[in-house]
């Protein structure tokens, strides 16, 4: 029962003669359709007893939907809060284990000791419809919430909000290639924002399309993709949970955004590959700063893997950057262009001071950077000196070879630009218009979905909602 939940070829529910779990070889029955079925999620465990090995295959679509009535789902309160539409972790065991005592055993199903591997089989199956987001642990043990008898847990289809913002539905059937799935994702929320740049859409069913789509990155495979195709797939997906989650807060242009940073980088949570990512674990896992810190300092493994993210990533701020699809066979290409055209905004500002302070024969010479060059300082380089050479990089010839001059001389100091913190979801939504074409994968066929103003058409290749 370990590892990924697997998906058998050929599979179909009305093959199942209990809902659940069967031997292997009453479940190898094939289709007559010549055209392929597609998948259902399903569970598979081994359980070993009496010298005798059974693979049961549990439907999780099924498991659930029987979960759910043979629960009561209410308001329960704990510690004088009211959690509604909760149910309590041990009564789904119970039933758990009766209908896995059933299917392993029979007649024979009320043994205390199959009682007792049954249990245990229990266990397991509510780990993994917990592990897939089935349902959501609300109170109780952090360590082995599905055996304290006090502990709640509420179905994804009860959720009215949560940090999940990928969870509204579950996705139950094959996802496609993980590159393939957030570029198209990423497109149709820009495009969402583009066509509707004044209006709350979170009651608009393109809007809902869009949150039953984004649930395929639930089973997105990202163990076989290489690093740079990792690269590219994070910053892409950062880029679309910061958008999906002002969209669903209904963050308006103008607001200062600098006090909500924090909790927002925080809370706000995609299911990515069956694990839970918040816009703050993207980031670590794009800087590795945990990783780097265990380095000596100054040393070129506590160096940043690749500093030109930062200009890649978007809070939707004046300030941030300009979203981008980015694709890893034109990843350096596009990165490089992201840095050039956020950096060479203060670039005026830095040539007449540069002007000013050589004609008045000024020793100290004054360079101004924008405020990421202060926040993460470490990523761009070890000195003053390093700093502004890499910044330098990135600019117009003549004033590159200037600023390269000054730090060489060691005889400058560093200002930073201030940041201007007020949303501006249209301006980091812009670049999408450039360029729509050339940042898309389309490999394969596809249908249109989700409406989002003329997005890349997609093949769900089942239903998500």
């Amino acid at each position: 029962g370990g590892g990924a939940p697997r998906r058998p070829e050929n599979y179909q529910d009305q093959q199942m003669q209990e809902m659940g779990g069967q031997g292997e070889t009453s479940r190898a029955l094939r289709t007559q359709d010549d055209t392929p079925p597609v998948s259902p999620l399903c569970i598979r465990i081994q359980v070993h007893a009496e010298g005798i090995t059974e693979a049961l295959l549990f439907h999780v679509d099924l498991l659930a939907s029987a979960i759910r009535q043979a629960v009561m789902i209410k308001d329960h309160k704990s510690f004088l809060k009211v959690h509604p539409n909760t149910f309590r972790g041990q009564a789904a065991i119970e039933w758990l284990r009766g209908h896995a005592a059933r299917a392993l055993f029979g007649s024979e199903a009320e043994k205390e000791k199959n009682q007792q591997l049954s249990r245990s089989v229990a266990l397991l199956l509510g780990q993994k419809l917990l592990a897939v987001g089935v349902f959501r642990q609300v109170t109780g043990s952090l360590t082995k919430p599905l055996e304290d008898p006090n502990a709640l847990f509420r179905f994804h289809e009860d959720e009215k909000e949560g940090p999940l913002l990928n969870c509204r539905s579950i996705w139950f059937q094959n996802a496609r290639e993980p590159l393939l799935v957030v570029s198209e994702l990423l497109y149709t929320m820009l495009s969402l924002r583009l066509k509707y740049p004044d209006r709350d859409i979170r009651e608009l069913e393109e809007l809902n399309n869009f949150t039953a789509s984004a649930a395929e990155l639930q089973l997105v495979n990202i163990n076989d993709l290489s690093r740079i195709q990792l690269l590219a797939f994070f910053l892409n997906a950062y880029n679309l949970m910061v958008l999906h989650a002002h969209v669903v807060r209904g963050s308006v242009d103008g607001t200062d955004f600098k006090s909500q940073k924090i909790p927002f980088t925080r809370d706000n949570q995609y299911m990515i590959a069956a694990y839970n990512y918040s816009l703050a674990e993207i980031e670590e896992r794009l800087f590795c700063r945990m990783l780097r810190a265990k380095f000596p300092k100054k040393s070129d493994k506590s160096r940043a893997p690749e500093p030109r993210v930062h200009f890649a990533l978007s809070l939707g701020c004046a300030s941030s950057a300009r979203i981008r699809i980015y694709q890893p066979e034109t990843l350096d290409e596009d990165l490089q262009q992201a840095a050039v055209e956020y950096l060479t905004t203060n670039a005026p500002k830095n040539r007449m001071r540069l002007q000013q302070q050589s004609q008045g024969g000024k020793r100290v010479q004054e360079v101004m950077l924008p405020k990421i060059f202060k926040w993460y300082k470490d990523d761009f380089g070890f000195s003053k000196q390093e700093i502004l050479a890499y910044y330098a990089s990135f600019m117009p010839t003549g004033m590159r070879e200037e600023l390269t001059e000054v730090a060489r001389t060691n005889n400058f100091i560093i200002k930073y630009d201030k940041y201007d913190w007020n949303l501006h979801l249209g301006k980091a939504c812009s670049e999408v218009v450039r360029q729509p074409g050339r940042q898309l994968l389309t490999n394969a066929p596809h249908q249109t979905v989700a409406g989002g103003g003329g997005g890349p058409p997609r093949d769900r290749g089942g239903g998500g909602a």
